[in-house]
């Protein structure tokens, strides 16, 4: 058990030392107060759990926090033990309980210095191990639930990594993804995932559902560089269940990323949930959301470490340094956007290109989709068009969807296509209109879906591109094979991996 909290509260455990490595310098007073393991799991309701406690110089304690249904039972000053008791219920059968939170005591000294100790309780209900179906993406679905995933394997492969740590790198939200911890000894990862309130519009909480998001976990050599990365996708329904079946395959039916699909909805909550994740091609690791779903500012979506202290990207040029623009690299820096130039054919990849980062046909090592689901293949898109009825429809019906229904021409199932944009291969801003020297002004609203297709031309490869063009209807554009340079991010619609 100690393995399993000793990441969570290193960092609490270091503020409380130096507040009492401060004040016995200004003061020359000595004291140590802190919990033994930062952290216990119950796992029967009205269960009791003996916490140690370390106590030095420290007369009285006080119980100052509790997470609701908690009881502290005894304080024993002689062993330094403090005994508590879990709840008799569940959240799920009593909103007043909590089953996961922080213990908080304040110990005093003979002069009346105060200090804080901190560990965590958790009444373990829901558990999901998903380190049997190891992949680069975890999708998970399920609201107050600690999940378990490996983190040995390189995507799918046989390959594998010995991490010395395992944490956090970033994620949408703050308090995403809670109370992780790594086990070593068997290359495991765990983490919580909590819910979110509905409430009324009194403010009362009527419901609660999983919380949407994104994060992603690193594994660490002893150095402190970054060997591998997972993608942690939050959402709340099932997207097994919501798949599209086509004359060319299963279709997801929601981007890679994204929380749901606005099936073309005015809403603007809707359309902003919809858009996915943007992927340099043949990368693994997913780039941020924009900050609105009109890309206002064109500002990033806000990030977060593990510790919720402010994660930023940054956009890279491999012309500074060639070391940039390599494999390795992109590897050992997911949150770097490597940019594009003319002397790598606006490629990521500085010195060469590699067309078997992402396959058609076969999933690669890199490829980003969660396991059962890839990359699709080049010509997957190329039986399929834009709705007719939305092609000619008046634009002012049609543009506040922010996308199209594309229709496969086999079957007529359609799927809505969220005009989400893309990162620019040349400074990594998000864009979501076509300017490319048409005579009329450039016009939001369009869409850029890779697909594992390489290009004719060196650093292009192949995506699914779409125009609304918001002067003529007539102008609207469908491309199923657009060759596209590799250091543009887009979206991805997976496919099942059959």
């Amino acid at each position: 058990m100690k393995s399993f909290f000793r990441n969570l509260f290193a960092a609490a455990a270091v503020v409380t030392a130096c507040a009492a490595t401060l004040w016995s310098c200004t003061t020359e007073e000595e004291y140590d107060f802190s919990f033994t393991l930062p952290g216990h799991i119950v796992t029967e309701l009205e269960s009791t759990v003996v916490i140690p406690f370390t106590a030095y110089n420290i007369t009285s304690i006080s119980v100052t926090a509790t997470p609701k249904g908690w009881t502290v039972e005894d304080i024993d000053l002689q062993s330094w033990t403090i005994t508590v008791k879990a709840p008799s219920a569940y959240t799920a059968d009593d909103s007043s309980v909590e089953e996961n939170g922080t213990l908080r005591l304040s110990g005093f000294t003979a002069a009346g210095t105060s200090t804080i100790a901190s560990s965590y309780l958790s009444l373990l209900n829901r558990e999901m191990d998903l380190s049997d179906n190891y992949s680069n993406c975890y999708v998970i679905t399920q609201m107050d639930t600690r999940y378990t995933i490996d983190v040995t394997h390189k995507g799918e492969s046989a390959e594998t990594i010995s991490p010395a740590e395992v944490k956090v790198l970033w994620q949408s939200e703050r308090e995403l993804v809670n109370y992780s911890s790594y086990d070593a000894d068997k290359g495991k990862f765990t983490f919580f995932v909590s819910h979110t309130d509905i409430t009324d519009d009194k403010g009362n909480v009527t419901d609660a559902v999983t919380p949407d998001g994104n994060a992603v976990i690193a594994a660490y050599d002893a150095a402190g560089n970054i060997i591998w990365s997972w993608h942690v996708w939050i959402t709340g329904s099932d997207i097994e269940a919501s798949a599209i079946t086509t004359s060319v395959g299963v279709f997801m039916d929601r981007n890679l990323g994204a929380y749901h699909n606005s099936d073309g909805s005015t809403d603007t909550d809707d359309i902003f949930k919809s858009y996915g994740l943007y992927y340099q091609w043949g990368r693994k690791d997913p780039f941020i959301r924009p900050s609105d779903y009109k890309f206002t500012n064109n500002e990033d979506h806000a990030a977060y470490s593990g510790t919720s202290l402010t994660a930023r990207f940054s956009y890279v040029d491999a012309e500074d340094d060639d070391a940039v623009g390599t494999l390795e690299y992109a590897i050992a820096n997911p949150m770097s956007y490597v940019l594009g130039s003319a002397d790598n054919d606006y490629d990521w990849l500085y010195a060469s290109h590699d067309d078997n980062l992402w396959t058609s046909g076969e999933k690669s090592i890199y490829d980003p989709c969660p396991r059962g689901w890839r990359v699709p293949d080049g010509n997957v898109f190329t039986g399929m068009d834009i709705d007719s009825a939305e092609d000619l429809s008046a634009l002012a019906d049609i543009r506040d969807m922010y996308g199209w229904h594309i229709v496969d021409n086999a079957t007529g199932v359609k799927m809505f296509m969220p005009g989400a944009g893309r990162r620019s291969f040349e400074n990594g801003k998000l864009t979501n209109v076509n300017n490319y020297g048409y005579e009329n002004n450039p016009m939001p609203w369009v869409g850029y879906y890779w697909t594992a297709g390489t290009g004719a031309a060196k650093g292009m490869s192949q995506s699914m591109f779409f125009d609304l063009n918001t002067t003529r209807a007539v102008n609207n554009r469908y491309e199923p094979q657009k060759e596209m340079y590799r250091a543009n991010a887009m979206q991805i619609r997976c496919v099942r991996d059959e």
